[in-house]
């Protein structure tokens, strides 16, 4: 088994990841949740809102090319939620700090050697800010790998 990505897997996780709708917007209410299989991972150079891409600089994200690149990676996840008529029930995870430390200890848990395509988040769930003001907090309810 290989981890290096192939073009193919590059393409695939890019047209999965257009148009998925992020389940914990700056909106999010805490209790609100997301379950489902992992259909694909996304790895982006992260852009700002006038689509230029960011670069660290000084710690920060900055549109100066200057620096290392910022990287996001994202999961998307199958769910059976649909809010209107165009929803596919494709939601995208991005694995900032506070929810790869949730997804991290559900992992464990499972005792599963890390995520996997075909696994199962089960109830990823907005508990609310931290405490500390900064960040937010998140549980994730269990995570299934896929049959072997």
């Amino acid at each position: 088994m290989t981890n290096a990505l192939t073009d193919l897997d590059l393409i695939n996780a890019e047209l999965m990841g257009t148009g998925a709708r992020n389940p914990f917007g700056k909106d999010v209410q805490p209790g609100h949740g997301v379950s489902g299989e992992i259909v694909s991972v996304v790895r982006r150079h992260r852009h700002n809102s006038q689509g230029q891409p960011l670069y660290w600089v000084n710690r920060k994200p900055t549109p100066a090319a200057a620096g290392d690149p910022v990287i996001d990676s994202q999961l998307i996840v199958e769910t059976d939620s649909r809010d209107d008529d165009q929803d596919d029930g494709l939601r995208t995870i991005t694995l900032d700090r506070d929810i790869a430390r949730a997804i991290s200890a559900g992992v464990r848990r499972a005792r599963a050697g890390g995520l996997a395509i075909g696994g199962r988040i089960e109830g990823l769930l907005y508990v609310g800010p931290a405490e500390s003001g900064y960040g937010r907090v998140y549980n994730l309810g269990a995570y299934i790998a896929p049959p072997s």
